[in-house]
């Protein structure tokens, strides 16, 4: 018959475990599931579970109403609370209120042997002891009789005569078998304490049972917690008694008392095997559980087709950095493995058996809830694990974190990489060898200095090398540079060899070989760059045959020149012009020095001037000096000096040209400069004041022409009022322009702060009272979106001069007329566009246009300095100005203006 268990849980995931435990505990039940407190009650009453296996927490209730309800419905049937965690106070506390035991979701390994233990109590409870003790041990009919003529005869007597009709077959028995009385005495044993205990049953008579127990278990024994009111029967119990021989015996008691007898009835198992194999099973568990906690390797065990972590030890949480990871799936402690295949991994290994493994597998974490996961390389196993019945249960987890070794190699690998790319890149020369002079490395450079591609690992280092020595008595190779450096001997490079090409030709070559190390020191290789001096001897010849010339060219150069110590400023050679000039004789300059040719007041700085420190990049240093003649008179010089080697020396080669002559005329030319702006000065204060002074009149007569055509009723008279005021109004404007032009180039900059909206509407209003601006739409868009500075009188001369041009030149017809003006400041600049419709400027006079009174023919006039004005006004201000405009669409002006924010 099929036991039935009725599990209270929520959680799939423990419910898999669950069941997973009591079929490999090979329990033969039946089980139903609830999660909820309806459920549960239903259950009692129609499934009547022989056991119940509870959660302790629930989302609307808790366990412990579970316990309660079945304390009161079914009170006999065990209770078992499955927890993932409870402290030794609470569970003492449960145990004490009738809970049958407690398993830990993080051990279900205990959970098959807690719930048989259960069963077993719970039927010798109901059947053996309700019914075997009283027809077996206490006769049916003794106790019936004490109970119904309630005898006052001696307790020990009665019950002696009571089990001497028994006391034969309990004798076979191989369970130990007795009775008690209410102080603990034995009253009657059975020959198996002799086999069990050591003692005869007439040596335990008359003892307390208690003399027998372990000190331990007698502070704990049944008979000081036995209580009349459970009804008689006790749980089942162990304790430890002491074997004659000394040894420990481990006896399991089931026990009944007769409360009118006054006497306990116990039967005791020997459980001694049992417990000794129990604690090999603990020793062997710890070691387990010791090897797996300290395993150099990261270890893991998953159970079930969903992977659930069952163990895990320390590695494998530092490696996933999770700590509370026990009794949950894979998918939820490490969701990011998802999308890298891992999952499809252990679902192929947990069906078919098949192991896995894999070098190196990158996988990538998210430690510690970082957002970027981080990249770890793995050597793992997943291996199935399998149940007694061979099939598969879970999987078994081995991985050891390779990422630093991994990195390490992959820098070695990118160094190495560098390495051979840096010798490929090199202009020069290079080439690598073993410790046994074969080539393993070699760069283009190489190759065109060789004349031929050298063949890897086989062509040793001097086979495209011969000696300068005679064929007849070459050099020994071990002379050699290389030879040394592989050989740990001082390398000299500056042994010259030759290396003859396959086509014949010759180079000459100083090799520079540097030895490779291992950690033991050893040469392992090492690494030739080859300078190809070729050239360099080529050119020493050709510098020995022109040391002539040079020398020619130094003597009989038509300036002076001269040689002179760096240190001590010694002269170390002179020209013949140089002694020409100065008055001193070729033996008279060598025995003085640069000092001794400068005025007195020159010295100093000439000390001063000569610090290397001073001399520009290029090492010239330039400059005009006054030097002395040997008769005393002064003269200016200009000077060039280069710094030299002169035999084997730093030296200075300095030339002088007299510039008495050119400094009389720049003198004479300086005069001249400060003549010519004293006269533009005067000619600026002159045109300002000559147009202020024309501008008064101009002004009279507009007012009385402004009087004449509006009192005049002549139409002629009119007609040459407006003539006459068209042609002062262009005077006036003019005028207006050389005032412009004056301010702009004769005052000076003044910034502050300028509102663009404003000063736009300013100029606006100020030119819409002119003839010309009627029936013209104006449209202003501009955003300041950063405070702009600049000089406002240029900048409204500016202004007004464009948009009185977008006014002027716009075309006959009165309709649709419009001038729009657009633009944006930044903290670098204002960016403005006057855009009109009018008559438009062909692209040929774009550039022509900003010319000083440069005028388009037509029937408008102007004064053709105003472009003039604002292009020399835009660049004082650090912008620039550029035009897009065709004949007859219209003209557009953009402008960029720095902003010139202190």
């Amino acid at each position: 018959m099929k036991t039935k268990i009725l599990i209270a849980e929520q959680n799939p995931a423990a419910i898999e475990w669950i069941q997973h435990e009591l079929k490999t505990g090979i329990i033969n039940c039946i089980v139903e599931i609830v999660s909820s407190k309806k459920a549960y009650e239903a259950a009692l009453h129609h499934f009547k579970p022989d056991l119940i296996l509870s959660n302790d927490t629930f989302p609307s209730f808790d366990g412990m109403a579970l316990f309660r309800m079945k304390q009161k419905l079914t009170p006999q049937t065990p209770f078992i609370f499955v927890v993932p965690a409870i402290t030794v106070e609470k569970a003492i506390a449960l145990i004490q209120i009738g809970v049958n035991d407690i398993v830990f979701k993080t051990d279900l390994n205990s959970l098959t042997s807690k719930v048989n233990s259960a069963l077993k109590k719970s039927r010798k409870t109901r059947e053996t002891y309700q019914t075997e003790a009283e027809r077996t041990i206490m006769p049916r009919y003794s106790i019936t009789e004490s109970k119904t003529t309630k005898e006052k005869s001696d307790p020990i007597t009665a019950s002696q005569e009571s089990l001497q009709d028994l006391g034969k077959i309990l004798d076979f028995s191989m369970d130990l078998i007795c009775s008690c009385d209410e102080n603990g005495k034995f009253i009657w044993v059975n020959k198996a304490s002799e086999r069990i205990l050591g003692y005869r049953p007439e040596e335990l008579i008359g003892r307390l049972y208690i003399d027998l127990l372990f000190p331990e278990d007698a502070e704990t024994s049944v008979h000081t917690d036995f209580d009349s009111s459970n009804g008689g029967q006790l749980p089942i119990f162990e304790n430890r008694f002491r074997h004659s021989n000394g040894s420990t015996v481990y006896l399991q008691w089931s026990a009944v008392w007769d409360d009118v007898k006054k006497m306990s009835y116990y039967t005791g198992r020997d459980i001694t095997a049992k417990k000794n194999v129990e604690k090999a099973f603990e020793i062997e568990r710890r070691r387990f559980s010791n090897l797996f906690s300290h395993a150099p390797s990261s270890m893991a065990i998953l159970k079930g087709p969903n992977h659930v972590f069952e163990l895990a030890n320390e590695l494998y949480l530092q490696l996933i950095d999770t700590k509370d990871i026990i009794g949950k799936p894979v998918k939820e402690v490490l969701p990011e493995l998802e999308t890298q295949g891992i999952f499809e991994i252990l679902d192929t290994v947990y069906k078919t058996g098949e192991t896995f493994s894999a070098n190196e597998m990158l996988i990538e974490f998210n430690r510690s809830g970082n957002e970027k996961p981080e990249d770890s390389y793995l050597n793992f196993i997943c291996q199935a694990h399998r149940d007694t019945d061979n099939n598969i249960d879970g999987i078994l987890v081995f991985a050891n974190d390779v990422t630093e070794q991994v990195l390490s190699r992959k820098k070695i690998e990118e160094r190495e990489k560098m390495y051979k790319e840096l010798i490929y890149k090199l202009p020069v020369a290079t080439y690598s060898c073993d410790h046994k002079g074969r080539i393993v490395i070699y760069n283009k450079a190489a190759v065109a200095l060789w004349g031929r591609k050298p063949e890897i690992g086989k062509d040793l280092w001097y086979d495209s090398w011969k000696s300068n020595a005679a064929k007849n008595n070459p050099e020994p190779l071990s002379f050699c540079s290389l030879s040394t450096a592989l050989t740990e001997e001082d390398s000299n490079p500056s042994k010259q060899i030759i290396i003859e090409r396959p086509n014949g030709d010759k180079r000459y070559v100083l090799p520079y070989p540097v030895p490779f190390r291992d950690a033991e020191g050893q040469i392992t290789g090492a690494v030739i760059v080859l300078a190809d001096i070729t050239e360099m001897k080529l050119a020493q010849k050709e510098l020995k045959k022109s040391e002539k010339k040079y020398r020619y060219l130094f003597d009989n150069n038509p300036m002076p020149m001269w040689v002179i110590d760096l240190v001590t400023f010694k002269f170390l050679d002179v020209n013949k012009m140089a002694i020409l000039q100065y008055g001193y004789s070729r033996d008279e300059f060598l025995s003085m020095t640069a000092l001794d040719i400068r005025p007195s007041n020159d010295k100093n700085h000439f000390i001063k001037c000569s610090d290397p420190s001073e001399i520009n990049r290029s090492n010239y240093n330039r400059g005009k000096w006054n030097h002395l003649r040997k008769d005393g008179s002064v003269f200016p010089v200009e000077i060039i000096a280069h710094d030299i080697m002169y035999e084997g020396s730093r030296a200075r080669l300095i030339l002088s040209n007299d510039i008495s002559d050119r400094t009389k005329a720049e003198i004479n030319l300086e005069k001249r400069n400060k003549e010519l702006l004293k006269t533009n000065s005067e000619l600026d204060k002159f045109v300002y004041s000559v147009s202020h002074d024309l501008r008064s009149p101009l002004t009279s007569i507009l007012g009385l022409l402004s009087f004449i055509e509006t009192e005049s009723r002549e139409p002629d008279t009119v007609t040459h009022a407006e003539m006459i005021h068209s042609s002062i109004n262009r005077l006036d404007d003019f005028i207006k322009n050389i005032l412009s032009y004056s301010r702009n180039k004769r005052t000076g900059l003044e910034v502050e702060k300028i509102s663009i909206k404003e000063t736009l509407s300013e100029v606006v209003n100020s030119l819409q009272s002119t003839r010309d601006a009627k029936g013209i739409h104006y449209e202003i868009a501009v955003q300041e979106q950063q405070p702009f500075y600049t000089d406002r009188l240029r900048f409204n001369t500016i202004l007004e001069n464009l948009i009185s041009n977008a006014i002027k030149y716009q075309k006959k017809e009165e309709s649709g007329r419009s001038v729009k003006i657009a633009g944006h400041s930044d903290p670098e600049n204002l960016h403005l566009t006057i855009t009109d419709n009018g008559i438009g400027i062909a692209p040929a006079y774009h550039q022509k246009i900003y010319d000083m009174f440069f005028r388009l023919s037509g029937k408008k006039e102007g004064s053709g300095i105003g472009l003039y004005i604002v292009k020399d006004a835009i660049e004082i201000l650090q912008g620039s100005i550029a035009i897009q405009s065709e004949e007859g669409i219209g003209t557009t002006f953009i402008i960029t203006l720095k902003n010139l924010k202190p």
